[in-house]
């Protein structure tokens, strides 16, 4: 049995390139806080955590021997995953409550989050964070407040380790059914005035001499689910001048909503237009994705939000960053200009393997990032 006191770690606090103490974006997110980068503060749920919440609620025996009973049907007709995963899900997992010991640890950490932020049930992000890259199967919730939210959504993010995505790649890559621990990171909630993606290569072509910048009003869930066009900003890597901006009619934007929703609004005629981002802010992003690039040794893949709540240049945050995958793996090389916006060229990539579906407006988010 694990040390208590490694079921809940501050990010800062996981063990350095270790992707099995709590999954590889609670790893990074930790590595980057380490490094003195601007990440909102939290904390992680290890898979240690996980597998001790299936041990002591009494569910992991349930879901082993429903597995079993049903593992020909499950081998022979993968449509069963559906009907195993809602199951599974429903019936045994949801239906438990957090062991006492682990729930009196995370109130410890939640309490201490809230004491930071000098707020009353902070809200966070409650986002999946794998030992290994399974792209899309896992569920994040966001604006999730208060103790009894926290437990819930946590439990649900456990519990989307047997959805029927997770089953069958899983069964598709030779891996035990029942057996795919995952960690939690719960990160403070940014209030996102603007937020985004950043690539240190342009993902249109290739070029690594670029840094490319979307952003749009609000939090980044519009952007990721294709909700909206955002802005454009082109910059030479060398010399950080600014070298194209797009600025796109943005109509839409996602914001807080009542008992920790994310819900759409109507953007105000005068923003519309306008850009998401200042010229300094461009520039501080900018430097980031430089400085990351160069601590990771490779383009980066980086999602960003700026708090409408905080000065320059304190309320620029780093929320991911991961290998950029589709350009690094390529011969440097002109290649012809693809059409549409960076974020929808690798969104496009990414659905060739995978399905994602849109954030829906409870605040969850079934398109979490590659983790």
């Amino acid at each position: 049995m694990a040390d208590k006191q490694n079921y809940v770690l501050w990010l800062e606090e996981l063990p350095p390139d270790d992707a099995f103490a709590a999954g590889k974006k609670c790893s990074h997110l930790g590595e980057m806080r380490r490094a003195g980068l601007p990440v909102p503060p939290g904390f992680a749920l290890t898979l240690d955590a996980y597998k001790k919440f299936l041990q002591d609620s009494g569910v992991e025996q349930d879901i082993t021997d429903y597995l079993n009973k049903n593992r020909s049907k499950l081998e022979k007709d993968v449509g069963m995953f559906e009907k195993a995963s809602t199951y599974i899900i429903e019936e045994l997992i949801l239906n438990k409550s957090m062991p006492s010991e682990l729930q009196e640890l995370i109130m410890a950490f939640y309490e201490k989050l809230n004491e930071q932020s000098s707020l009353k049930n902070v809200p966070v992000a409650v986002r999946s964070s794998g030992p290994v890259s399974m792209p899309g199967q896992f569920d994040t919730f966001l604006n999730v407040r208060g103790e009894k939210d926290l437990m819930e959504k946590i439990i649900r993010v456990w519990a989307s380790s047997f959805n029927a995505r997770a089953m069958a790649y899983r069964l598709q890559r030779g891996m035990a059914l029942e057996s795919s621990p995952i960690g939690v990171a719960v990160l403070k909630m940014i209030n996102a005035r603007s937020s985004g993606v950043m690539f240190t290569l342009d993902p249109i072509n290739g070029d690594r001499s670029r840094i490319f910048i979307e952003g749009s009003w609000g939090l980044g869930e519009s952007l990721v689910s294709g909700q909206v066009t955002p802005d454009k900003y082109i910059l030479d890597k060398v010399t950080l001048d600014l070298s194209q901006k797009n600025i796109c009619c943005k109509v839409m934007e996602m914001v807080y909503g009542p008992e920790g929703s994310i819900v759409p609004r109507d953007v105000e005629e005068e923003r519309r237009n306008a850009p998401c981002l200042n010229q300094d802010e461009i520039l501080e992003l900018a430097k980031l994705g430089k400085r990351l690039e160069k601590h990771y040794g490779a383009p980066q893949d980086i999602e960003w939000a700026v708090d409408q709540n905080l000065p320059f240049p304190q309320n620029i945050f780093i929320l991911q960053t991961r290998p950029e995958t589709i350009w690094s793996k390529k011969p440097a090389k002109p290649v012809a200009q693809a059409k549409g916006s960076g974020a929808e060229i690798i969104a496009r990539q990414l659905m060739k393997g995978f399905e994602f579906s849109k954030v829906k407006k409870d605040g969850t988010d079934n398109i979490a990032p590659p983790v």
